[in-house]
Parts: C-alpha cells; sequence; structure tokens
C-alpha cells in the first residue's frame, strides 16, 4: 500500500513532465510516416508523386531543400521554422524512405507546447492539478497532435509563444520579449499572443496599487521590456535572414512583402472557404480536411492505416459554455471584489486569437482555415481546466469534456496499425 501511495504521489509530483514525455514517444513512433518513395530531386515542387507530404509539408519542404542548397525561397513567411526544419533534416538526413529529419523537431516542439500549457495553468490557479488536466486536454486536441507532428510552421512558433506567455506570468519580460521574437520568425499570425502577453504585464503592473497614475511609468517599462525586445528579436532575425540569401535590403521591405503578399490570398466564392463560425458550430461543423489518407480495401471493408485530418474536437465546443460561463465568473468577482485575472487572461487570449478571424474572412475576403484555430486552443484548454476549483457540477461537466475528448482523439488518431484498427471496428467506431 505505501508503495502505491508513493507511486501516486511520484505521478501527482510529475505528471505533466510524464505526460510530455509519453506525447514524445508516439510522436516519435510515428515521425517517418508516411515517408517519400521519390528522391529529394524529385520533390522539389509543391506536389509529387512518392513524396511523402502531409498538407502543407509540400510548401515547406521543398522551400528548406532550397534553403539548404544557399537558395532563397518561401519568402512569404518568416524563415526561423524553416531552419528549425533544416536542423532536422541536417542531422537525420533527407533521402527515400526518411521523412524523420522533417518532423524531429516539430514533434519536439510539440511536446514542449504540452507542458507549457500545464505550466501556464498552473501559474494563474490555486490548485497544481489544473495544470495536469490543461496539458491532458491540449495533448489529446487531433489538429493540435496533428500539426505538431508535421513539418509546418506552426508547431515551433506555439511553443515558442507559450514560453514567452508563461515567462510574462514570471514577470520574466525580457525572456518573454526574447521567445515572442522567435515565434513571430516562425510564424506571423502567432502575433495575436501578444494580446494576452499585454494583458499579463498590464495586471501585474498595476496590481495592488490604489493610485494607479503612479505606476504608468513602471508599466511602460515592463511594456518596453516586452515590446521593443520582441521587435528587435524579430527584425534582427530577418535582417540576418536577408543579408544571408540576399533577399530583401531591410527587414521593413521583407515585412512589406508578406503583408502585401497575404493581402491577396483572397476568395471569390465564400461557399468555399470555412468560416470562422463553423470552426466551432456544432449544428454544422466544417468538413474534416484530409491532410493526408492512405486508404485500404478488404474484402468488403475499407479503412485507414494513415489518416492525418484537420479537424476539430470536443474542446473547440466548449467555448459556448465557457465564454458564458467566464464571463458571469468575472462579473461575480468585479462584484465580490475578488481577483479576476484568471478570468481576464483566458477570455482575453479567446478574444485576440479567434475574434480578429471574422472580420479577416467576411469583410477583407481572406481566406482563413480552421487550424488558425490552434492558437485558441491553449486558451480553452487552460480555461476548463479551472473548472476544478469551482464546485462539484462543473467538475462533472470537466470529467464529461476529457472524457469525450479522450475518445475522440482515440478515434482520430492518425496512424493505426491492424490491432488498433481491429478494436475500432468491434467497437463500430469509424476507420
Amino acid at each position: 500500500m505505501r508503495c502505491l501511495n508513493r507511486i501516486y504521489e511520484f505521478f501527482q509530483k510529475y505528471f505533466i513532465l510524464i505526460l510530455t514525455t509519453a506525447v514524445l514517444a508516439v510522436k516519435l513512433l510515428i515521425v517517418n510516416i508516411p515517408s517519400p518513395s521519390a528522391p529529394p530531386e524529385a520533390c522539389m515542387s509543391m506536389r509529387g508523386e512518392g513524396c511523402g507530404f502531409i498538407f502543407d509539408e509540400a510548401h515547406y519542404i521543398p522551400a528548406v531543400r532550397k534553403l539548404m542548397r544557399g537558395e532563397a525561397a518561401n519568402n512569404e513567411h518568416p524563415p526561423l521554422a524553416k531552419f528549425i526544419i533544416m536542423a532536422g533534416m541536417l542531422l537525420l538526413g533527407d533521402g527515400v524512405g526518411n521523412a524523420a529529419g522533417w518532423r524531429i523537431f516539430i514533434a519536439i516542439s510539440g511536446a514542449i507546447s504540452v507542458m507549457m500549457v500545464g505550466l501556464i495553468a498552473q501559474e494563474i490557479s490555486s490548485r497544481k492539478s489544473v495544470g495536469y488536466v490543461a496539458s491532458l486536454l491540449f495533448a489529446t486536441d487531433v489538429m493540435s497532435f496533428n500539426l505538431s507532428s508535421i513539418a509546418m510552421l506552426d508547431a515551433p512558433a506555439m511553443a515558442f509563444s507559450l514560453i514567452a506567455v508563461y515567462f510574462a506570468l514570471r514577470k520574466r519580460y525580457v525572456l518573454a520579449g526574447i521567445f515572442m521574437g522567435l515565434s513571430l520568425l516562425c510564424k506571423l499570425s502567432f502575433l495575436s499572443i501578444l494580446g494576452p502577453i499585454l494583458v499579463i504585464v498590464v495586471a501585474q503592473s498595476l496590481r495592488g496599487w490604489t493610485k494607479k497614475l503612479d505606476k504608468f511609468p513602471f508599466l511602460f517599462k515592463n511594456l518596453c521590456k516586452v515590446f521593443l525586445i520582441t521587435a528587435a528579436v524579430f527584425l534582427l532575425g530577418l535582417w540576418l535572414y536577408d543579408y544571408t540569401y540576399n533577399t530583401f535590403q531591410t527587414p521593413f521591405e521583407h515585412i512589406a512583402f508578406m503583408l502585401n503578399y497575404h493581402s491577396k490570398l483572397k476568395y471569390t466564392n465564400p461557399s468555399e472557404v470555412d468560416m470562422p463560425l463553423s470552426w466551432i458550430n456544432l449544428i454544422s461543423p466544417f468538413k474534416p480536411a484530409p491532410y493526408y489518407i492512405e486508404t485500404v480495401k478488404s474484402d468488403s471493408a475499407v479503412y485507414h492505416p494513415v489518416a492525418y485530418w484537420g479537424i476539430h474536437s470536443p474542446v473547440w465546443w466548449s467555448i459556448w459554455f465557457l465564454i458564458p460561463i467566464y464571463v458571469y465568473k468575472l462579473v461575480f468577482n468585479i462584484r465580490k471584489n475578488h481577483a479576476i485575472f484568471g478570468e481576464v487572461l483566458v477570455l482575453s487570449w479567446i478574444a485576440f486569437t479567434y475574434l480578429p478571424y471574422f472580420p479577416i474572412a467576411h469583410i477583407l475576403e481572406r481566406w482563413v482555415f480552421p487550424f488558425y484555430f490552434y492558437a485558441t486552443v491553449p486558451a480553452l484548454a487552460i480555461g476548463l481546466c479551472r473548472f476544478k476549483e469551482w464546485g462539484d457540477w462543473m467538475t462533472t461537466l470537466l470529467i464529461a469534456v476529457i472524457s469525450a475528448q479522450l475518445i475522440w482523439f482515440f478515434i482520430w488518431f492518425p496512424v493505426k496499425n491492424d490491432v488498433y484498427i481491429t478494436i475500432l471496428r468491434l467497437l463500430n467506431l469509424p476507420t
């Protein structure tokens, strides 16, 4: 009995680390699936037979190969994530039957993000156990798992931005600025994470003072630490790339090129676009996007041993009750003069990372995609985990979401062996 207690205490103490390690191990088990059957020379363009690309790997792997040759490529996106992919290819190689190099550091980035979501949750909660729940919910989000298993820009950008949020919560503003700059050097869309960081810095700088005006110089100093260092790291990284590859005269020219390029990505038919509301719509959700699907027919059965889907999860739909609950808690705490930091942070994170896509899609008529919701998922996971603090019925609701999330993840896990498929068939679940 004492031994079991010690094991339980160990798991309690190190659950986030154990989960992070388990997530990384699972990712590494499937990191080379699918792999190319064609040589790199035959796969230097977006599409090619036997290239083994999953989704936008068709953009980024050819771009990385060109960068390795000293040729500038994919300048419409910042360069850092592509160099992270390149590091894996230099370490593990790039050739027929070998895609591990493309994805190894992306998988590590995804595992780091799982850990950081839990640590952030612990920073804003009075209970350490909520961190376990937040990490678990984020780790089992299918879209998040898939994006952080393939050679795309999003996972490193997410990892760096979550580290920045964590350091901001710890009042390490210089480090927060450095990592936020690195995040933007991976992907510009993670600029939205500066929103919750702004909320954190303002709340911490003005907390506990009756005369707020006396604190504005202190606030200004802290904001400068974060935002000026973010800008400096981002601009320096762009300059180094442009200088090395002889592309743009200044990083500002490069930024103008990126903004101009993306401003032209407009749709002509709205029915072809998964609008932002469809990302969280329970009644009429967006159709799952087949990022990479292998189909096998056996007798009368059809199954998919490898199936990377761009798909929602129960955590996404939780936004419909999470926001009203958090608004209620916010109003209640204001009236009772209780702390409101956690509620404001979660609500602002959702607002900054999700709401901008409505005017972008509907007014600017820009293409948007459901995987853009990736930056919002940590806020939902962190928001849900705090239900443990708010009574039995809230805990019951949280358990229901966790159960649904685990079942959903089991069904849509991207790589399945024969045993896995047999279990799905016995349970009459999709294969």
